[in-house]
């Protein structure tokens, strides 16, 4: 029996604290639209379970609500509610961006990964009511910090899983690093919120690219960045040399 083997692939932790590392525009998205032409309906039938479960929270919740004789306009409601949604989407979310750095490492995905950090979801959710609480203080103060914020903390969620940080040390080192290279963030950013204004023109149409493509930039970024551990385990096959890799 052939023994499992430990790869490092891509950028290391050092080097993204130091800055020591190239963001390419150009290349990243050009492989991201590479990957996406094959990983594509993985991703976009895993969007669509998020948004289904999103509005079936939704209705329940203001369902239940209006029994109990709620006012569902009530802020300190909405509140809640934003909560809950909150809560039950990190581990989501997280998974979807789980999936986009297995594919950045030829690695395939299937719909049901998206759960498959539900088991840590008080984590998840509470690094992410902390990054929101982090950007709507930048938001309420003059508007950019906020929105550079939401950009630079966009790596929290894969260090936590993929790293291990604990939700306080994964926000420092994704601002950090995006730091070193922030206008071509920004620049990135940029381009996605005019595709996904593309995605609301086209009434959710231009999801189908534009979605998944989202998430394999996101996991090309991470893999050149970070770097990624993985288990690469020989699989018997023609003249065993077929392989397969694990995220």
């Amino acid at each position: 029996m052939q023994e499992n083997k430990k790869l490092e692939l891509g950028g290391t932790m050092s080097k993204a604290l130091n800055g020591e590392f190239i963001v390419d525009l150009q290349a990243v998205l050009k492989e991201g639209w590479n990957i996406t032409q094959v990983t594509k309906w993985s991703l976009v039938q895993a969007l669509m379970m998020v948004f289904a479960l999103v509005l079936l929270v939704v209705l329940i919740s203001f369902n239940l609500i209006q029994n109990q004789g709620g006012d569902i306009l009530d802020p300190n409601i909405q509140f809640y509610v934003e909560l809950l949604i909150t809560l039950i989407t990190a581990p989501l979310i997280t998974g979807l961006l789980m999936m986009g750095v297995n594919h950045s490492i030829g690695g395939v995905s299937r719909p049901s990964h998206l759960f498959h950090f539900v088991p840590r979801t008080l984590v998840l959710g509470l690094a992410t009511l902390m990054v929101s609480l982090l950007v709507n203080l930048g938001l309420m103060l003059l508007v950019v910090p906020g929105l550079y914020l939401m950009i630079a903390c966009s790596f929290t969620l894969p260090l936590i899983v993929e790293k291990g940080l604990s939700p306080w040390r994964a926000i420092y080192t994704s601002v950090r690093v995006v730091s070193h290279k922030w206008p071509q963030f920004v620049m990135l950013y940029l381009l996605f919120a005019v595709l996904f204004m593309l995605v609301v023109a086209t009434l959710g149409i231009a999801l189908i690219w534009v979605g998944p493509l989202y998430y394999n930039v996101k996991g090309v970024l991470y893999r050149d960045i970070f770097g990624i551990a993985v288990r690469f385990k020989p699989e018997k096959g023609e003249n065993n040399a077929e392989s397969i890799f694990y995220a």
